[in-house]
């Protein structure tokens, strides 16, 4: 469990520095692809172009060292989860029918409520730096819940109000829960601010 807080930690680190940087190149008015040079082939005069260089190149780095902790992250949970699933048939085998029975109404009561499912993300977008991954089920997306999506039609319009701000998620992941931050914003590279598809539950 240290090990996965240590990453987590580094992973936290490294999100700062990518919105960080990402904001270098929100305030100049460029993305990952705008091109730096105007008709004639001369660098634009109206932007540092060695700074949104710089930027890029420390971007791309930075977001193949977020993806490698991922993969870690997501090594260490399915361990766990594998230890937590072991430990639960143990006591489910050693328990007595009445006492399983009540053990797994109190979970089902105490369960977070998940309303949507990520179906697809797509790499290097926000979803995808904010460490969302297909099959993560989602719980809490800023003040959105079970309780008042509306077939996530208010999680859209959430959406596209927020764009450049962080916002919080909570997501069940193989029964486990987690929380990360997503920042919502356009000119990554793909088509929308999210860079996943959602389908309600």
């Amino acid at each position: 469990m240290k090990d996965a807080q240590e990453l987590i930690a580094r992973k936290d680190k490294l999100e700062q520095e990518l919105r960080e940087l990402e904001d270098v190149l929100i305030s100049a008015g460029v993305g990952m692809d705008t091109p730096l040079v105007d008709n004639a082939g001369f660098p634009r005069s109206e932007i540092d172009v060695h700074t949104i260089r710089t930027s890029r190149n420390m971007i791309h780095r930075l977001r193949n060292d977020h993806r490698e902790i991922m993969s870690e992250i997501e090594a260490i949970l399915h361990r766990i989860h594998q230890l937590k699933k072991a430990s639960d048939e143990a006591g489910t085998s050693t328990s007595a029918p009445t006492s399983t029975s009540s053990t797994s109404t109190t979970r089902s009561d105490e369960r977070p409520i998940p309303f949507a499912v990520v179906n697809a993300v797509a790499p290097d977008s926000p979803a995808y730096n904010s460490g969302l991954r297909r099959n993560d089920q989602i719980v809490q997306f800023g003040g959105i819940h079970a309780g008042n999506h509306n077939r996530l039609q208010a999680l859209n319009t959430m959406i596209s109000h927020s764009e450049n701000q962080t916002l919080t998620i909570s997501i069940l992941r193989d029964g486990i829960s987690l929380q990360m931050l997503i920042r919502p914003r356009s000119g990554w590279g793909g088509r929308g601010t999210l860079g996943c598809h959602l389908l309600p539950l």
